[in-house]
């Protein structure tokens, strides 16, 4: 154990964390901690409120920076992200009911509400302004934050892909997700996992200074959600491992220590089905699906 802050962990109030990585890109005097009770990773200190206004305002910069994009058209950034929303409209289907009610936090320019909306309503939270008005295209509605959706408004499915973990207060954020759902309403979200192989596996400290960021207070575990979820009355009814980077990649980054892929590689490994598979199986995948329902029946049960 190393803990000589007298820290807890955020999520299960453990006193029992390890150091996992002593800097955060771009703000390197933060450091990166593990429970080894919830086995959640969490950034410490974190961001003040206001700095974090900030870090948002120029968001689009940041991910310039890290080459996740190069553009800020929303026509750009859509065409994008339709590959990635494509593949998850194909994994989650069928926990969405014909006509049901979506919310969607974090929508971005609303790619995976242009797959959705042939099925459901969609309403969307997107704080951009620009993104925000062109997913108007794919839902009814169209809100800044949460906190704007006018009382009474019920949804089947709030669902939140890679924004969880830039959620705060978990806890609190949980509750009021649970207000706006229906009796038997459902949360799908998908998070990064601390069992990333590059990470778990590999043990990679160039990927390392690359993949902690300031806005990502939490690296979540199964353990780790499973306890937030319940905490507020939600039940888990699926878990889904989910490696979406390859051999290809992993072994670009063992090479180069940097991201960007390697062509030869991807000419040679880029269809590696069976090594994304062996991950999956053993729980050590970059990212990890949370299904879980407001009325604490367990799926399995019903």
């Amino acid at each position: 154990m190393n803990n000589n802050l007298n820290m807890e962990c955020p999520i299960c109030k453990s006193a029992n964390l390890d150091q996992m990585h002593d800097r955060v890109w771009s703000a390197r005097d933060t450091k990166v901690f593990r429970c080894n009770h919830c086995f959640t990773g969490f950034l410490y200190p974190i961001m003040k409120e206001a700095e974090e206004k900030k870090f948002y305002a120029d968001y689009n910069e940041h991910t310039k920076k890290r080459g996740v994009t190069l553009t800020t058209d929303p026509l750009e950034l859509h065409k994008k992200s339709m590959k990635d929303a494509s593949k998850r409209w194909e994994q989650l289907d069928n926990f969405f009911m014909q006509d049901g009610r979506i919310l969607e936090i974090g929508s971005s320019t609303g790619a995976f509400l242009e797959q959705c909306s042939q099925k459901c309503e969609c309403v969307c939270v997107e704080p951009d302004s620009i993104n925000r008005a062109f997913a108007s295209r794919f839902s009814v509605g169209q809100y800044e934050y949460l906190e704007n959706i006018p009382d009474g408004e019920k949804f089947d499915v709030i669902c939140l892909f890679h924004v969880f973990e830039h959620i705060r207060d978990p806890f609190d954020f949980l509750s009021k997700c649970s207000r706006l759902l229906n009796e038997d309403g459902s949360i799908i979200i998908e998070v990064p996992h601390i069992e990333d192989p590059l990470l778990s596996v590999y043990d990679l400290d160039s990927y390392k200074d690359f993949y902690f960021q300031p806005m990502h207070h939490y690296i979540y575990s199964e353990n780790g959600l499973r306890y937030v979820f319940e905490s507020e009355g939600f039940y888990e009814t699926h878990i889904v491992f989910h490696q979406r980077y390859g051999l290809d990649n992993h072994l670009a980054w063992l090479k180069k220590g940097k991201p960007g892929g390697d062509v030869k590689f991807k000419e040679l490994f880029g269809n590696s089905n069976e090594y994304c598979r062996a991950l999956e199986k053993a729980k050590k995948t970059d990212t990890i699906i949370y299904i879980a329902k407001k009325n604490g029946k367990n799926y399995e049960g019903q």
